[in-house]
Parts: C-alpha cells; sequence; structure tokens
C-alpha cells in the first residue's frame, strides 16, 4: 500500500441526517485513509451539519460547507469537487456504506487511467446487500446512451478533473466524467462491489428517475412505434446537441473512430443518419448494451432487433436523460 498517495473524499449533503452517521464511519476506517474529507451541504433543513460538525471537531481532517441557498445535487457536486487539494479525488453520497477496502483497491487498480470505478451491492438492506449487484458498463459507446457509471463507484485523478475544459450543469456531473476520462487517459473498473449503494425513496438519484421507471417498466412495443418522435424530440434539445457535437470535436484524431462516427450521427437530423446508427448499434450491440450479445436462435433473434433499436429504445425510456433539459 501505497500511504504517500493523497486522497480527497468529496460528498454532498442534503437533509441526510438519518444515514450520514454510518457513510461517515465507513469512510473513517478506510485501510487507505483519506487525506480530507469535503462535506458540501445544500442548505439543509434537518440536523445534517450539525452532524458533520461533530464529526468534524474530532477529526481535522472533515471540512464543512454550506450553501447559502440549494443549488440541486447535480450543480453541487460540481462546485464541491474544486474543493479538493489531494493527488486523487474519491466522491461520496451521503447515504452508502463504504466497504473499509474500496479506497485502496481503486488507488491499486487505476494504473495509468484517470479514472477507475466499481460495482456497488444494492441489496434492500445492508445485511442482505449481496442480493442485488450493480455492474455499470464501461464501453464509450454505451456511455453515449446512458450515464451508467455513478459517481460513489469513482475515483480520479485531480489532474484530470482540473485539465475538464467545459461543465454543462444540464448534464450530470457523474455522466461527464466517465465521458471525459474516455477521451483524456481512459477509466478501468474493477468488477467487485466495493460498497454498499443504500436503495430508499429518499434518494436523489430515485427521486428524478421514479417517473420514467414507473412509465415503462410495462413497456413492450411502445418504444417500438413512439421512439422514433421521441428521439426526434431530444435531438431539438440544446444540450442534446451541445454534448454530442462535444464528443464529435474531441475523438476525431484520438482512436475513437466508431464513437466519433456515432457521435457525428447524433447531432445530424433526418432518418438516413438515424438508420445508419441504429445499424451500427445491431454490429456492436455488446459495446452499446452488453444485454444485447450473445444469444442462440430466438434470443439471437431478439437481441439483434433490440440492438439495431436501441436508439429509439433508449430515448424513449429516458425522459431524465439530461439533467435539466427543460429548463433552458
Amino acid at each position: 500500500m501505497n500511504q504517500s498517495q493523497s486522497v480527497s473524499v468529496v460528498m454532498i449533503t442534503y437533509n441526510g441526517e438519518k444515514y450520514i452517521r454510518e457513510q461517515i464511519e465507513s469512510l473513517l476506517i478506510q485501510t487507505h485513509p483519506f487525506t480530507e474529507l469535503i462535506v458540501q451541504d445544500d442548505a439543509s433543513t434537518d440536523f445534517t451539519s450539525e452532524i458533520v460538525r461533530e464529526y468534524a471537531m474530532r477529526d481535522e481532517r472533515i471540512h464543512l460547507f454550506i450553501n447559502e441557498k440549494n443549488l440541486g445535487w447535480n450543480k453541487n457536486f460540481m462546485l464541491a469537487m474544486r474543493r479538493a487539494t489531494s493527488e486523487f479525488i474519491a466522491l461520496s453520497d451521503q447515504d452508502d456504506i463504504w466497504y473499509a477496502y474500496k479506497i485502496e483497491k481503486e488507488l491499486a487498480c487505476l494504473g495509468q487511467n484517470d479514472l477507475i470505478y466499481s460495482f456497488c451491492d444494492k441489496g434492500p438492506d445492508f445485511d442482505s446487500r449481496k442480493q442485488i449487484v450493480s455492474h455499470p458498463q464501461p464501453d464509450f459507446e454505451s456511455q453515449l446512451f446512458t450515464s451508467n457509471i455513478p459517481g460513489h463507484a469513482m475515483l480520479f485523478r485531480r489532474s484530470f478533473f482540473e485539465n475538464i475544459d467545459v461543465w454543462d450543469p444540464r448534464i450530470s456531473y457523474d455522466w461527464w466524467l466517465g465521458l471525459q476520462a474516455h477521451m483524456h487517459g481512459g477509466l478501468t473498473v474493477i468488477r467487485e462491489p466495493l460498497n454498499w449503494h443504500r436503495p430508499h425513496e429518499d434518494s436523489a438519484t430515485l427521486v428524478m428517475m421514479k417517473a420514467d421507471w414507473d412509465r415503462t417498466k410495462r413497456n413492450t412495443w411502445q418504444p417500438y412505434i413512439y421512439g422514433l418522435k421521441a428521439y426526434r424530440k431530444f435531438q431539438k434539445v440544446a444540450v442534446w446537441q451541445f454534448m454530442y457535437r462535444y464528443i464529435r470535436d474531441h475523438t476525431s484524431d484520438d482512436g475513437h473512430t466508431l464513437v466519433h462516427e456515432m457521435a457525428s450521427l447524433l447531432v445530424q437530423p433526418g432518418l438516413w443518419p438515424l438508420l445508419h446508427l441504429c445499424w451500427i448499434c445491431l454490429l456492436h450491440r455488446a459495446e452499446v448494451h452488453d444485454r444485447f450479445a450473445g444469444g442462440k436462435g430466438l434470443k439471437k433473434l431478439l437481441n439483434c432487433i433490440r440492438g439495431f433499436f436501441h436508439p429509439l429504445i433508449w430515448a424513449y425510456n429516458n425522459n431524465t436523460a439530461f439533467v435539466l433539459k427543460n429548463r433552458e
């Protein structure tokens, strides 16, 4: 273990008094100790800040900052990360529990990459946490379509973070970090859970996405019929055009030929660019969505169909793909 590697843990909080003690306790017993814990509270109305102050009085590595007004989780994280001073940054939710070796393992496996993430347990409670394992797909092609790598699983170099030239609050911070890592020094993954991501009804992610999940959980034929309308609607959203033009322009000569082509097609209106994109998704369905890979007979046929229509299925099912798309 290289204890000289300094790590800033950045946590944002909002009305987290119910769970934050357990999370801070799990950070304090890390086998690779953090150098500083930065907690930026988003104008909580409960006792969250008082609890953090209590820990800060006992441990000088813990620093509390309180926003004068509520910024929302996305902008709050973007600003809080700028306070980090260590060589590496690890992001933390207020309500998870980290396993004691999370920081140590992520540092050991980072290699020459800019960013690393790990799988996480998502069982209904801590005692049954192994029932569900979240295993986000690392491929750049997959991340074109969805923010599938959560911030709470990430550790990255501060130098990489500081070299990101633009941030857009309409795009979730962890999606942007994952995309930027692909366009810079690369990312890698630890294929084992290193924390328990607590499921509860007040989770910011759950609140944001619950409407989509409730609407789409019984979908069968609907995305194939209405997906084109949803896709065309998304293409008119300014942040869609910004993000995919940015990716297109930053992958033209860095070895990401397929991603560059896909991003170019995503910003082009009309039926033929869409059909071309769908054909690419069919041919490279394992990279676009690993659930569509493999299979034999009927299963393979269905996977091919789903792979081809993936851009439409994704557009129909993911109204929350862009954080603030309706507030432009």
